[in-house]
């Protein structure tokens, strides 16, 4: 390595795409037939292969023959093991699943390449984060992860197998550098965190308050990562917390356009009010919007509290949640009418 590198240059830094990363996972998966045994690759190859007939609570096979297409008729990776098994793996690296693509993904198998719905395997791998498996699973597909691909590529057979190959090596190495990004936020002070370190925050939000979503938002302004949850109200009106990045903002949603302004102008002072009584100090948005989504207060200072070593105290972070939604709910408990005459 030469004087003032940090570290060596890696495959991954430049092969971003979900098609480099699905060319990995396919020469991961080839490795894993029987008549590479004696290779070190092998048995990370192997590894990978096991652990989907794991969460799919299947016997693993002694010995497996294994045939591996790349892009065949919209499947991002196509497996075939012990010319019986089918395994459709649509592969991910930050982008998401859009509305109906893994439904259709399972028509097409069957359909237009002729394999049986009893001999496939659906599996969705994602490398980087999402908020939401929900339609994933809905659609059938087990899911796999970075951790799960980390616990492989990092295990002690691991090691003995990237002193033979640089691409393992350079894999692992990028996947570990997106994990320590995401878990910054632990160790690095709010006003530095990367986008990623914002990920890794807004996923621990969803682990310990059981509720929310996280996802971009975009705006003139340039977008933003955001979070929201804790939404009270009905089919025409709701009012719900979100973060904004630095900022807590209770916002309101009305579907009836006639009844915004009102409902935006009576539910701040409303809010202000209530805020006020649970010790929250809140301010007015710098500007008033008029949408279907409308923040109506702000809290006036960081929800992200932290200690004398400048980092995030989760636990009093929390705590003022509890409060933010404790004022939605007492206004919600109050039963208090907010019906605008038109």
């Amino acid at each position: 390595m030469r004087i003032g590198c940090p570290m060596n240059p890696n495959l991954f830094h430049y092969a971003t795409s979900e098609l480099s990363q699905g060319a990995v996972l396919c020469w991961l998966l080839s490795w894993a037939d029987t008549q590479y045994a004696q290779n070190p690759l092998h048995t990370i190859g192997k590894a990978l292969l096991n652990l989907i007939y794991t969460q799919a609570g299947l016997e693993i096979p002694v010995s497996t023959s294994v045939v591996v297409e790349k892009q065949k008729g919209h499947i991002d990776i196509l497996c075939v093991v012990n010319k019986e098994l089918v395994f459709v793996i649509e592969d991910k690296a930050g982008t998401e699943q859009h509305a109906g693509q893994l439904d259709k993904l399972k028509v097409h198998v069957t359909t237009e390449l002729g394999y049986a719905p009893g001999n496939m395997i659906l599996v969705y791998i994602q490398t980087v984060d999402q908020s939401d498996y929900e339609d994933v699973a809905k659609s059938g597909y087990l899911r796999i992860n970075r951790a799960d691909l980390l616990a492989i590529v990092e295990s002690a057979e691991a090691q003995g197998a990237k002193a033979h190959s640089d691409i393992l090596s350079d894999f692992s190495a990028h996947l570990r550098r997106i994990e320590d990004d995401v878990q910054s936020y632990h160790t690095t002070p709010p006003s530095k965190w990367s986008w990623n370190g914002w990920k890794g925050f807004y996923s621990k939000l969803q682990t310990e308050m059981g509720d929310g979503r996280w996802d971009y938002v975009a705006n003139p302004s340039g977008g933003f990562l955001g979070y929201w949850w804790h939404f009270r109200g009905d089919e025409a009106f709701k009012v719900y917390l979100q973060l904004e990045e630095h900022y807590l903002c209770f916002k309101i949603w009305v579907n009836d356009v006639l009844k915004r302004k009102e409902l935006r102008n009576r539910w701040h002072e409303t809010i202000m009010a209530a805020g006020n009584a649970r010790g929250l100090s809140l301010r007015r948005p710098r500007r008033f919007g008029l949408g279907e989504y409308m923040t109506v207060a702000l809290l006036a200072t960081d929800y992200r509290i932290t200690g004398d070593n400048s980092l995030l105290d989760m636990d009093k972070t929390l705590a003022l949640f509890q409060s933010a939604q404790a004022v939605i709910d007492d206004i919600h408990e109050a039963k208090i009418e907010f019906q605008p005459e038109v």
